[in-house]
């Protein structure tokens, strides 16, 4: 078993800020699939907001007739539906039940509390296998912990800037809660040179060209660094990766060999966290990124 998971917002359109290459291809999303199963990644991220992620996936799971573990997420505004909208993504992806589905945005669960027992009701009809939640705010995790919702999976960006949730990882470890983590290069920010950043993340070049700096300094690949800081906790079952290309894929699957390297660096890696989230969450991205 990889401890990757595999991200396919690529799939479905264009994303990540230093994404130049657009949407992948249908074939090269094939390709890509194929990869991930003969490096032992068996578990798919997708949502129904992904553009067409679900189709391109459900295309290839009829196909190929190969299976993966699926992901999928509940959309905004889709609460009032919500055994509709699980059963057009399970029609879209050829697949008779989810390994788990979860909350989008915890907003949805807030205006809506009681699409928490329709998502149990699918799960015990055999449609869902884990329940759960893809979270932004430590606070909302508070909520979701001190009122025991049903939650079985949960999902939350984590980088070397972002380490907002690493306190949390033990305790849901210790409730038997599954623990996703994305945004591992935080939308490929990371891989940009400081001197192309604008003034919107002045704040933060100094850490970005340390991460330059150590990854030399330490003869890995700068993608490798980043995503070992994840693959190196033991309290993360998944780390949720996406690519644009078959080359992107082999490189994150070569990024294991460099684990024993990377253990001399990673305390000083931790030292770099970030807390202001006007940087670390990009949806708060407000200036872009120059070149």
């Amino acid at each position: 078993m990889n401890k990757l998971a595999l991200g396919t917002a690529q799939f479905g359109m264009d994303y990540g800020i230093n994404n130049r290459r657009g949407k992948v291809s249908q074939r090269e999303a094939f390709e890509i699939l194929d990869l991930a199963l003969a490096n032992g990644i068996d578990t798919l991220d997708t949502a129904a907001g992904y553009g067409e992620s679900e189709n391109v996936l459900g295309q290839y799971l009829k196909q190929s007739q190969n299976s993966f573990k699926v992901i999928s997420k509940l959309p905004d505004g889709a609460a009032s539906d919500l055994a509709g909208t699980v059963n057009a993504s399970l029609e879209k992806l050829n697949i008779t039940s989810f390994y788990g589905y979860l909350f989008h945005n915890f907003k949805t669960y807030q205006e809506d509390p009681g699409s928490l027992d329709s998502l149990k009701a699918l799960k015990k009809e055999g449609k869902i296998g884990k329940i759960g939640f893809s979270l932004y705010h430590p606070g909302d995790l508070d909520l979701i912990l001190e009122n025991g919702l049903a939650c079985d999976l949960v999902q939350v960006p984590y980088s070397v800037l972002d380490q907002r949730f690493a306190p949390y990882f033990q305790r849901l470890n210790d409730r038997k809660i599954e623990v996703h983590v994305r945004s591992v290069f935080l939308q490929g920010l990371l891989f940009k040179p400081a001197s192309e950043l604008n003034g919107y993340f002045s704040s933060v070049k100094e850490k970005i060209a340390a991460l330059r700096r150590l990854a030399e300094g330490a003869r890995i690949p700068l993608a490798s660094m980043l995503l070992d800081f994840a693959l190196a906790n033991r309290s993360i079952d998944r780390v949720v990766v996406g690519v644009d290309s078959l080359d992107n894929l082999k490189e994150l699957v070569a990024a294991a060999q460099y684990l024993d390297s990377f253990a001399a660096i990673k305390d000083r890696l931790a030292e770099l966290k970030e807390t202001d989230e006007r940087i670390i969450l990009p949806f708060n991205w407000t200036a872009g990124v120059s070149g």
